[in-house]
């Protein structure tokens, strides 16, 4: 059997994305984990004896306030006047690490100096070691830089000091801490906190304007994650209570839900969380609803959903500022038997290739923007937020007829379910019409009468969209006959043509002797 050449770039976008994971060198790590071990010592991140720096006289009226602030509380980050630019609109930098160092411009006076400390220590916060993160912070920044360019990584560095100021000026904490502070500083920090307080709104929509998916790679681990669910329970919005697999879904899902968490291969197929950790999170707090119009499972703000005729459900997505989707699918009343399952089995995949972020951003050259010199603007090229569902949608139904016809008689529960496109092709040409149509307006179509156009209409979603299909088709392989370990029929073919050949040459031998 043929291979798909589907594989070839798959595999080529595995091994980039492995080259772009590891941005840092060894060394920038292994000094960076030097620091986590000698944090409150006086050496640098090499682990070398560092000149003492004399306490700055305001960071030390603010030390009631800054001990609660920062999380290191064997050490505050020291404090310097220094010549800095202040272009960004900052009268402060830092030197990043747990050994940080704040740098306030000169010539400040004492209340914009007080600010400007207080904003680069609660930068600084980020930097300082937490037992309870999953991943390396520098890790994370390392990889916003090099999926999102340098623009985006400034502000997802310069967005958690206002998110840490939010949650601080709005706790009990940070109203004891201010109480404690002398009068020479009080003033200056009340008015940051009917800042923080009185305009959170401002500083919370600064954040929600950074890339979804920037906001993402953060958002799930420290120090965004604390943070980030302290700020919506004080905005008001309620994550949804935690919630399994099983308890997500309506009476009629519950046994193929059943049938999906008892099959892993399916699990993973339909999620693709190859990570075991990740399956358990899902199975144990799903962060998504699936009910039938009228049901008591949907919340308030999702009744108003207007189903789609062609899936047969129809969604509402909460962004609660860390990346993710908070979903509720709500069903058309009318579905059922195999038509419900496979409008279930089709939100399963919408759901996934949501988020689906290698196929996002290969599509996102269709929506790059071009600068003066003509290149692409790297920091465009990728598909805007709203059309997000657009491609869960469009990909999923693809991925469900491929998936179909590969798979519809290994697992039990798609029996019943028939695939609308029997071939890959027509599901893929298929698909890419329906993004091309939706994003009609903003996706790179070129004029037709464009001579020098050889790749047709949004070339880079039609090659996502290929990409992703690509889990989703089942190869049947004989491992063990490419490997050469296994014995074929051929190979008794050519034992039988070299024994011939050996007879002859044999005979032809003692005939030479004869003569």
């Amino acid at each position: 059997m043929r291979l798909s050449l589907r594989v070839l770039p798959l595999a080529l976008a595995v091994v980039a994305g492995g080259v772009l994971a590891c941005g840092e060198s060894r060394k920038e790590k292994l000094d960076r984990e030097m620091a986590y071990a000698n944090a409150g010592k006086k050496v640098d991140e090499a682990g070398n004896p560092i000149p003492e720096i004399p306490p700055d006289p305001t960071r030390e009226a603010l030390r009631p306030l800054l001990t609660e602030l920062y999380s290191n509380k064997e050490r505050l980050p020291d404090v310097l006047e220094a010549d800095i630019s202040a272009d960004d609109g900052l009268n402060y930098s830092i030197t990043p690490g747990v050994m940080s160092v704040v740098r306030v411009k000169k010539g400040l006076s004492k209340d914009d100096k007080a600010k400007a400390i207080v904003l680069g220590v609660a930068e600084a916060d980020s930097w300082t070691f937490r037992k309870n993160a999953r991943r390396d912070y520098g890790g994370l920044i390392e990889k916003i830089k090099y999926s999102y360019g340098d623009e985006t990584k400034d502000k997802i560095l310069r967005a958690y000091a206002d998110l840490r100021l939010i949650a601080f000026f709005n706790s009990p904490e940070g109203a004891k801490a201010i109480g404690q502070l002398p009068a020479e500083v009080k003033g200056a920090i009340e008015a940051m906190k009917a800042d923080y307080s009185e305009g959170r709104d401002k500083y919370w929509q600064k954040w929600m304007g950074v890339k979804m998916y920037a906001r993402r790679t953060v958002g799930g681990d420290e120090p965004f994650r604390s943070v980030l669910r302290q700020i919506s329970r004080d905005l008001g919005q309620e994550e949804l209570p935690p919630r399994s697999f099983a308890d997500s879904v309506d009476p009629p899902f519950k046994p193929w839900a059943a049938a999906i968490e008892a099959d892993e291969k399916l699990l993973i197929l339909l999620t693709n969380m190859k990570e075991l950790k990740d399956r358990v999170e899902f199975l144990g707090e799903t962060h998504t609803i699936w009910a039938q119009e009228g049901s008591a499972l949907i919340p308030e703000k999702a009744k108003g959903v207007v189903i789609d005729k062609e899936s047969g459900y129809g969604f509402f997505r909460e962004d609660l500022g860390g990346g993710y989707n908070d979903l509720t699918f709500v069903f058309s009343a009318k579905l059922s038997g195999d038509a419900l399952k496979r409008a279930f089995i089709h939100s399963l995949l919408f759901r996934q290739l949501l988020t689906d972020y290698q196929m996002l951003a290969t599509a996102g050259g269709d929506f790059a923007k071009k600068g003066e010199d003509g290149g692409v603007d790297p920091n465009t090229s990728i598909v805007p937020d709203k059309y997000d569902p657009l491609y869960a949608r469009c990909g999923g139904t693809a991925a469900l007829d491929t998936m179909l016809v590969g798979y519809g008689t290994t697992f039990p529960l798609l029996a019943g379910i028939t695939s609308k496109q029997k071939d890959s092709e027509k599901a893929l040409t298929v698909a890419h019409k329906c993004i091309i149509e939706g994003a009609k307006g903003d996706i790179r179509i070129p004029p037709k009468d464009d001579e020098f156009d050889t790749e047709g209409p949004a070339p880079a979603s039609r090659l996502a969209i290929y990409q992703m299909l690509a889990r989703f088709e089942k190869f049947d392989v004989d491992t063990a006959a490419l490997s050469g370990d296994k014995r074929m029929a051929e190979d008794d073919t050519i034992e039988e043509q070299e024994k011939l050949l050996k007879q002859l040459k044999a005979q032809a031998e003692a005939q030479k002797k004869e003569e």
